[in-house]
């Protein structure tokens, strides 16, 4: 297992408190949570618990209704950071930066697939918005391009 996949790991593990401990901080039970968000109380409680992984554009609902940076959601920032109105992500804003990101720095899609670990035609699909990119792979983007995650989806 490389570095960066370890610490991915940890990351991930470190969303599920936060999950947990957001939503215990504003006194909603996971039903009331799941209601806003409009999906099962099963689905939400599998997120908080880690037995799925969080989709994208669930986390950006999150951080809007927390408050949050989208990076503390996701356990990559440890502090709860919060000194503005959090914006929605802007799911076409990262998809341009991730292409002017790979043009930038010459990068083929086989390149990039290796380093976040799927196929040349899965990282194709990611950067043409055919399928969300998971929240492991977005964290792995903003390490290969030295960029907080925050910026990298628009929301800053």
């Amino acid at each position: 297992m490389s570095v960066y996949n370890a610490k991915i790991i940890l990351v991930i593990y470190m969303y599920f408190n936060n999950l947990k401990n957001l939503r215990e901080d504003k006194d909603f039970t996971q039903d009331e949570v799941a209601k806003k968000l409009k999906v099962n109380r099963s689905t939400y409680k599998n997120w908080e618990n880690g037995i799925v992984m969080i989709p994208i554009d669930i986390a950006d609902e999150l951080s809007v209704l927390y408050n949050v940076r989208l990076s503390y959601i996701l356990g990559i920032d440890k502090e709860n950071r919060v000194n503005y109105k959090i914006k929605k992500m802007k799911y076409n804003v990262l998809l341009t930066k991730l292409l002017l990101f790979k043009k930038n720095h010459n990068n083929s899609y086989k390149d990039i697939g290796a380093y976040i670990g799927c196929s040349k035609s899965t990282c194709q699909r990611y950067f043409k918005g055919i399928i969300k990119i998971p929240i492991d792979r977005l964290i792995l983007f903003t390490k290969l391009y030295d960029i907080e995650l925050d910026k990298l989806c628009g929301k800053e």
